[in-house]
């Protein structure tokens, strides 16, 4: 099974690109995200992937981040959601968005998304909320030894967010991953901190 394909960027157009490796062309229908993140022409590009074999074709599909490849692979295991449909639902919502929607068992935005629908949506959260770990889909802050203030600005923006789609006031939220924020910390340590002190406000 494929993993990722990393090549020369031949054609975008429609959600599709075509990546040549080694002389293969390679034809993969991406994410939103994937597709935005996109280099121009002729520019080497690295796709994760996965590979839906069937008796009459194989396609691949790909992803910006494994992170958004291991929810898309979540959202097989639903009965009824396919692989095109786990794509339009990554590309007509936010990866957050999604997280949050499932985690706070809210339906709305998920039915919003063109040609998903209530069923669909409330089917979504009824399996996966159980099986999605907030923690697994922070963006992580890549450490350097000199951190600046925007650096930590963000990694605990990326905590509170979290905290918020577990059902904490933003403004509590704030106040907890400052409290107990340290040089260094990833937003999954924040957050986990931040749990833990939570029965001291």
């Amino acid at each position: 099974m494929l993993s990722y394909i990393y090549g020369r960027l031949e054609e975008k157009s429609d959600g599709i690109a075509v990546v040549d490796v080694n002389g293969v062309g390679y034809e993969v229908m991406v994410t939103n995200s994937c597709y935005c993140a996109l280099p121009s022409l002729g520019e080497m590009v690295k796709i994760y992937v996965y590979m839906r074999v069937s008796e009459d074709d194989i396609s691949l599909f790909g992803f910006d981040s494994l992170r958004e490849k291991n929810l898309f692979l979540k959202l097989l295991s639903v009965s009824g959601v396919g692989s095109k449909t786990a794509i339009q639902i990554l590309s007509g919502i936010k990866l957050q968005d999604l997280i949050n929607s499932i985690s706070r068992e809210d339906s709305r935005y998920i039915a919003n998304i063109k040609g998903i629908g209530k069923k669909t949506a409330e089917r979504i959260i009824l399996e996966l909320k159980d099986k999605i770990n907030p923690f697994e889909y922070v963006l992580p802050i890549e450490m350097k030894h000199n951190i600046d203030e925007t650096k930590i600005s963000s990694v605990i923006e990326d905590a509170v967010l979290v905290l918020v789609s577990l059902g904490v006031s933003k403004s509590q939220a704030t106040k907890l991953c400052k409290e107990v924020y340290s040089t260094g910390d990833s937003a999954d340590v924040i957050v986990q901190n931040a749990l833990k002190n939570m029965g001291n406000i």
